[in-house]
């Protein structure tokens, strides 16, 4: 399995270019060209000012149509799933769950 995170600055999120919504929190790499996404979802990914913004959500949900199309699987995360008091148990269960539909060998750091 390979994992690469993809941390990018505010300022570089703003700059307007071909893949503005394309940029991916994780992208964990499975044998048999296996592609999936990880994304780990903050207010601003659904909010404007603290209230729900529909358009936000809907370029949200496109991005993960295209990227399904695309032939990758996408997870994505609220933020405050990841708290610190539920987040390492709730990513080791899902990483748990996910290498097994894919009959990946669990690594040591995720069978405990």
């Amino acid at each position: 399995m390979y994992l690469h995170y993809a941390a990018y600055t505010a300022k570089r999120r703003a700059e307007p270019g071909p893949l503005a919504r394309q940029r991916l929190d994780f992208l964990l790499l499975l044998p048999n060209r296996v592609r999936v996404v990880w994304e780990v979802d903050g207010q601003q990914h659904y909010s404007v000012d603290g209230r729900a913004g529909p358009q936000l959500y809907a370029q949200m949900v496109s991005e993960d149509r295209q990227l399904s199309r695309s032939g990758y699987d996408v997870y994505r995360f609220g933020g405050h799933e990841l708290d610190r008091n539920n987040g390492p148990r709730m990513v080791a269960g899902f990483l748990r769950e996910l290498l097994r539909r894919y009959d990946v060998p669990l690594p040591a750091s995720v069978t405990d």
